[in-house]
């Protein structure tokens, strides 16, 4: 799909219902901001990784009935802060401005650094998660969503001129670089953990690239050569753990590295090479980037743009691979293979009036939307490729 009207006019909705909404809505894991589900679990971990799964896996959207409470995810903010920010760069039109500083402003007032004497401003999800490696209670911060945050205020600082944005972003980098656990060192590389006090031996591998290169935009933005240093250890380690074939494993733990390579973390990590070259200039990561692109191409989606699950699972189809792809090929500048798979994302995932489904399987499809998931990662993919069609069609009326 490379018609500019017709994307923009999804992407409005989209944008439009999440404002209408009030940026409320369920997320993936968030099966344990239900009252009976918590009871249920006893205070029992096994328990409550089993009713988390239960109601992230289920065909059906369970969540109404075990009384899971909607709500504000930190990621959601973020994401539609972005999408809007683009389509105002794009039109001017000041309604998206609006949104967006509404967006970040929520951000920049609902961090987590007091709740635990962090370092630097910092974001965890509105909801209680488990998971096999550690349990976060409301609001325990960690790196994944601390990066999404901080990149949104970045990218409003750079549109809006917005100091408090820039001065939040910076704020970030202190809890990333004092709070988080250092998991490897050496001269030329690190690694950090995923929460704070996390207490294990393996790495993920994603949130390292994407923490480098949100570091790496701090530091050019305040001219700090330390973070700068930071930020290109962050990405050698990555860079390093980069497979003979370019693809990345999602952590360092030798029994997931036996399952394949998934969809839209392999596409976070390409992300994190282009906006770090981009932003520094600093081309010493280019061949990974470059074997990366053609690897997730290749081997992670189907000719007519369908996203695959993984590298050696085909399904099911998420929509977060379709937002994802549009996104890493919008960045590289492969416009025909973005406007591919948005074609086909489209297609198969909007249900009308500003509203994406989660799933599509061989037999069952996950027809429910979860707002950060399914609405919020569209409208950044869309986003970033508007201008890049744009783009073509002028210089095509030339």
């Amino acid at each position: 799909m490379s018609d500019l009207n017709e994307i923009e006019s999804i992407l409005c909705a989209t944008l439009e219902r999440a404002e209408s909404s009030g940026y409320i809505g369920y997320s993936k894991y968030d099966g344990l901001h239900s009252p009976l589900l918590q009871a249920l679990s006893f205070g029992f971990w096994p328990l409550r990784l089993i009713w988390t799964q239960i109601i992230m896996r289920s065909p059906i959207n369970l969540r109404p009935v075990f009384f899971v409470k909607k709500g504000i995810n930190p990621e959601s903010q973020a994401l539609f802060a972005r999408a809007n920010l683009d389509l105002y760069s794009l039109n001017g039109n000041e309604i998206h401005e609006e949104r967006a500083r509404g967006c970040l402003g929520w951000l920049v007032e609902n961090d987590s650094r007091g709740r635990g004497n962090y370092h630097g401003s910092c974001w965890g999800y509105h909801h209680p998660w488990q998971n096999p490696g550690f349990y976060q209670p409301p609001g325990y911060p960690n790196c994944y969503l601390t990066v999404v945050a901080g990149g949104a205020l970045l990218h409003g600082f750079r549109i809006l001129n917005g100091e408090d944005y820039l001065k939040t972003a910076r704020s970030a980098v202190d809890f990333i670089l004092r709070d988080l656990d250092v998991l490897y060192e050496t001269g030329e590389e690190k690694c950090i953990s995923y929460v704070p006090k996390m207490k294990t031996d393996f790495a993920v591998i994603n949130i390292n690239a994407l923490a480098a290169s949100f570091i790496g935009q701090v530091g050019v933005l305040t001219g700090e050569n330390f973070l700068l240093s930071q930020a290109r250890k962050l990405l050698s380690y990555v860079s390093r753990r980069q497979t003979s074939y370019g693809a990345w494993f999602y952590t360092t733990n030798p029994g997931q590295s036996l399952l394949g390579h998934d969809n839209y973390h392999t596409g976070m990590i390409l992300d994190a090479f282009h906006d770090y070259e981009r932003a520094t200039g600093d081309g010493r990561f280019r061949s990974h980037y470059d074997r990366g692109l053609k690897f997730y191409w290749e081997n992670l989606f189907l000719t007519d743009g369908a996203p695959k699950w993984a590298s050696d699972k085909t399904l099911p189809h998420d929509v977060h691979g379709s937002a994802q792809g549009i996104l890493t090929f919008s960045k590289a500048g492969e416009w025909e293979k973005a406007c591919r798979i948005a074609s086909w994302g489209i297609g198969h995932f909007y249900k009308g009036s500003g509203e994406f489904s989660y799933q599509k399987g061989r037999f069952i499809n996950k027809r429910f939307t979860l707002s950060h998931w399914c609405n919020g990662w569209m409208a950044r993919g869309l986003a970033a490729l508007l201008p890049l069609i744009k783009k073509k069609q002028l210089a095509g009326e030339k």
